[in-house]
């Protein structure tokens, strides 16, 4: 008679816990982290999960029938076509960025390893062809990262002379330093929007948390 009490408790807890998953490009971990740790004083009975990733990837995650709650996109084309083709209810900017040039302390102005996103994937990476296309910048190899924060990594640890990253990544900086702000006429704005899947099974605690981030900065 315990055991089956024990396992109804269990089921009646499952059914009524408040949980939501929320997919995030890579270059927003400290930002959602951040404002995660804000709303628990406003819901600690929520509990607010994180798939952070390349912005390419989780959209294919999405199409491909993954389970999120809440999608937020650094390429915001991602995100209409998504509304476009029914997978979310709506999207909306809520954030934008700047492009830089990021230098390993230890490595030469001449020539070397330039590390960007992957085009096919990042936002970062397709912000930095479209630089590059302006700008093309001789004798340098390229490499690729999976997502920016992979980038960062890669000239963090000396694996690449120069990176280009987002302008919110470099206070992550210790091994490197910013040398060139890119003009924003050089690539497409860089909008980060967000938008509640249509799979979700808890819309209300999402449009509450959604609610929360509108206004809320990077700082």
């Amino acid at each position: 008679m315990k055991k089956i009490i024990f396992m109804f408790f269990i089921l009646v807890q499952s059914i009524f816990s408040k949980e939501i998953l929320v997919s995030g490009a890579a270059s927003l971990k400290e930002y959602l982290e951040k404002n995660i740790e804000e709303y628990k004083k406003i819901d600690p009975d929520l509990n607010i999960s994180l798939n952070l990733g390349g912005s390419g990837t989780l959209k294919r995650q999405l199409e491909q029938g993954g389970e999120v709650d809440i999608i937020f996109l650094a390429n915001r084309d991602y995100m209409i076509d998504l509304k476009k083709n029914n997978y979310i209810f709506d999207e909306e900017p809520i954030l934008e960025n700047s492009l830089v040039l990021i230098q390993n302390n230890n490595s030469s102005s001449n020539g070397g390893t330039l590390a960007i996103g992957d085009p096919k994937y990042v936002p970062a990476g397709q912000y930095a062809t479209e630089v590059l296309d302006h700008l093309p910048i001789k004798d340098y190899s390229l490499v690729y990262g999976k997502d920016v924060r992979s980038v960062l990594s890669y000239v963090e640890l000396g694996e690449a002379d120069f990176g280009i990253v987002y302008l919110t990544d470099t206070k992550l900086l210790k091994n490197s330093k910013v040398i060139e702000v890119f003009p924003k006429n050089l690539h497409k704005p860089i909008e980060y929007s967000i938008g509640i899947s249509k799979s979700t099974k808890n819309k209300e605690d999402s449009e509450k948390f959604l609610q929360f981030l509108r206004g809320k900065g990077w700082e």
